[in-house]
């Protein structure tokens, strides 16, 4: 009994501490060091729930599937997998509610039981749909997908199918840029036609490139990831459009969030203009940072629960009914110190340069986009490494939600090849 207690507490910290460390993931407070330290609790817990075999499984993990809590699932299925009991765990995730197989889905991501992939490959031949689409998506995460496979998908009844295929298949078959592009371009679905962007961007396709430009001009939703790809890989010619965006209110914070990756003169500019504008001036703050390596901490920000004049309420403070008070990740961020940062910006604006690409105030290099990727807030990771897989073609990734060990190595073979990495303009080259 005293066993079974010690497993029932070993999983309530599991659920728990996963919890914790999927919202660090998208942080951006929390660097990759902090997040590891963090990490390190949760696998304690799954360490600990392994060691209890047969006892664990069947008291305690077993009935953890029937919890209507997702991080609970997900620790119980990944625990499952460690034992062993990987036809169990399929059989769960085929037979399960949405919201249960997205959550055994996470697990299958991040599990290394062993011969698991080659059953994941397996179940895809089911003809559920909406299985399918789970696990397409757990073996793209799994890096396990052939571009054969992931070719059978880009026309997907499944809309969330045909982004999983498009997003891991780097660099986009010839026969399919060829057939299949356009249509996918011309997609109705924001999702689809961001991931046909980048897909075609990849391999070289003009097309696809022009077309994120349009969208960035047609200021609508397929706009906002269009944004952050015109930003990260056009020229001194595109920030233009992007600047443009700043004036319409509905768009201003994904605009500020799009110009943080494009490290130029132009952006740090305006991004310095906004912070004196409350509603947006924590995300101009952070971007002003990403491009010019500027920390908004000690005298660059202002002292912890203060605010500037005119600030919004903290949502737990909000009194309109209709206001949404879920918590978001720039809530997170510092208030810049108007006045020293101008300061600061005044005294180094000369080293900034235009026509260059500035990244953590670097010029843009494979280099320090590796560096940038291992150093930077967990929340533009994200951006980073889809940035990396861009420009190398696929050929270089860093998984930026698996756990940190994987970073770790997927990182030293980015910084071995980062002479290889091309740092020009997305659309020099492009056929």
């Amino acid at each position: 009994m005293l066993l079974v207690d010690v497993l029932e507490e070993h999983l309530d910290e599991a659920e728990f501490r996963w919890l914790q460390w999927e919202k660090v993931l998208g942080a951006p407070d929390f660097s990759l060091v902090e997040t590891a330290r963090l990490e390190a609790l949760l696998l304690a817990h799954l360490d600990g729930l392994v060691v209890g075999a047969s006892t664990a499984a069947e008291s305690v993990l077993r009935p953890a599937f029937e919890s209507e809590d997702a991080f609970r699932i997900s620790a119980a299925a990944f625990s499952m997998l460690a034992l062993g009991e990987v036809d169990e765990v399929l059989l769960r995730l085929r037979e399960a509610e949405p919201g249960a197989r997205a959550a055994i889905r996470r697990a299958l991501e991040l599990s290394e039981a062993h011969g698991l992939g080659a059953r994941l490959l397996d179940l895809l031949k089911q003809e559920d749909s909406a299985l399918q689409v789970e696990v397409l998506e757990a073996l793209a995460f799994r890096q396990e997908a052939s571009l054969e496979m992931l070719a059978r998908f880009f026309t997907h009844d499944e809309q969330r199918a045909r982004v999983a295929a498009l997003r891991a298949a780097l660099p986009f078959p010839q026969d399919a840029a060829r057939t299949l592009l356009p249509s996918l371009l011309d997609s109705s679905h924001p999702g689809i036609r961001a991931a046909a962007m980048e897909a075609g961007v990849a391999s070289g396709v003009r097309q696809a490139w022009e077309m994120c430009r349009t969208a960035v001009r047609a200021r609508d939703a397929h706009s906002l990831e269009a944004m952050v790809l015109l930003a990260m890989g056009g020229s001194e010619a595109d920030i233009p459009s992007l600047l443009a965006l700043l004036d319409v209110e509905q768009l201003r914070a994904h605009a500020l969030w799009a110009l943080g990756f494009s490290g130029r003169v132009a952006a740090m500019e305006a991004c310095l203009a906004h912070l004196e504008v409350p509603g947006v001036a924590q995300l101009a703050g952070e971007a002003f940072s990403a491009m010019t390596g500027l920390r908004l901490e000690g005298p660059y920000a202002l002292p912890p629960g203060e605010r500037p004049e005119g600030a919004p309420l903290p949502p737990e403070f909000e009194e309109d009914l209709d206001a949404d008070l879920v918590p978001k990740p720039e809530d997170d961020l510092p208030w810049p110190n108007v006045a020293t940062v101008r300061g600061w910006w005044d005294k180094e604006k000369k080293r900034f340069l235009k026509g260059t690409r500035y990244l953590l105030g670097s010029p843009f290099s494979g280099s320090v986009l590796v560096e940038a990727l291992e150093t930077s807030p967990m929340r533009r990771r994200h951006v980073l490494s889809r940035e990396l897989a861009l420009r190398s073609q696929g050929t270089l990734t860093v998984r930026t939600r698996t756990f940190t060990h994987v970073q770790r190595a997927e990182l030293a073979k980015a910084r071995a090849a980062s002479v290889r990495i091309r740092a020009q303009s997305f659309d020099s080259g492009l056929r």
